[in-house]
C-alpha cells in the first residue's frame, strides 16, 4: 500500500505543483509565483523520467555531480515559465552578495543574488544580472531579478549571517550549508 502511495505522489508531482503561501513559523513565500515544471526531490526527480538514470542533472539537494566527486549544494526549481521568470524574496532581508555564479557552454553570463533572512540566507542562483547591490534591503517578495536561460532557479540555503555560498560541496557537507527540500515542499505542495 505504501509504495501505491508514493507512487501516486510521485506522478502527481511530475505533472503538477503550484506555489502556495508557506503556513510554517518562519513566515516565507514562494520564490517565485509560478507552477514547477518538474518535481525536486530525491523520489519523485529520479522517478518523474525527466533525467535519466545516473543522471548528473537531477534537481535534488545532494544529488551527486562530477561523477559523485562532487554533491549539488542547493535544490533546482524549474517554473513553467522559464528563462525570464521573475524570482521574489522569499522573506524581507539584506543583500549580502551578488556576483557571477557561472558562465554557460552558450557564454551566457548568469548571477546569483545572497540575502540574509535573519535566520537564514538564500543564495537565488542562476539569474539574469540583477539590478541589487550589497546592503540593499528588500522586503518580502520584492522582485530580485529574472531566471536565465539555464530556465531554472538554483536555490541553496544557509545559516543566517552567510556571506558567501559555497564554491562546490566536495567531501563533508560544509557546516553552514542547509537542505531547504522541507521548506520548499510547504511552499510548493499539490493543489
Amino acid at each position: 500500500m505504501l509504495r501505491l502511495i508514493t507512487a501516486i505522489l510521485i506522478m502527481m508531482t511530475c505533472f503538477s505543483n503550484t506555489a502556495r503561501s508557506s503556513s510554517l513559523d518562519l513566515d516565507v513565500v514562494a520564490p517565485f509565483d509560478a507552477e514547477l515544471k518538474y518535481p525536486f526531490t530525491k523520489e519523485a526527480s529520479v522517478g518523474c523520467g525527466r533525467w535519466g538514470k545516473g543522471s548528473q542533472d537531477y534537481p535534488y539537494f545532494a544529488a551527486p555531480r562530477n561523477k559523485g566527486r562532487r554533491r549539488h549544494a542547493g535544490v533546482d526549481l524549474y517554473p513553467a515559465g522559464g528563462a525570464g521568470t521573475v524570482v521574489v524574496a522569499m522573506r524581507g532581508g539584506v543583500v549580502t552578495r551578488v556576483a557571477p555564479f557561472y558562465r554557460r557552454a552558450n557564454g551566457e553570463m548568469t548571477y546569483a543574488v545572497l540575502v540574509d533572512h535573519g535566520d537564514f540566507s538564500i543564495n537565488y542562483a542562476e539569474l539574469k544580472r540583477p539590478g541589487l547591490h550589497p546592503g540593499t534591503e528588500v522586503k518580502q517578495g520584492q522582485p530580485l531579478g529574472q531566471i536565465s536561460g539555464t530556465r531554472q532557479l538554483h536555490l541553496e540555503m544557509y545559516a543566517g549571517g552567510a556571506k558567501t555560498w559555497t564554491s562546490g560541496w566536495y567531501g563533508a557537507k560544509p557546516g553552514n550549508l542547509l537542505d531547504p527540500t522541507s521548506l520548499l515542499l510547504q511552499l510548493y505542495q499539490h493543489p
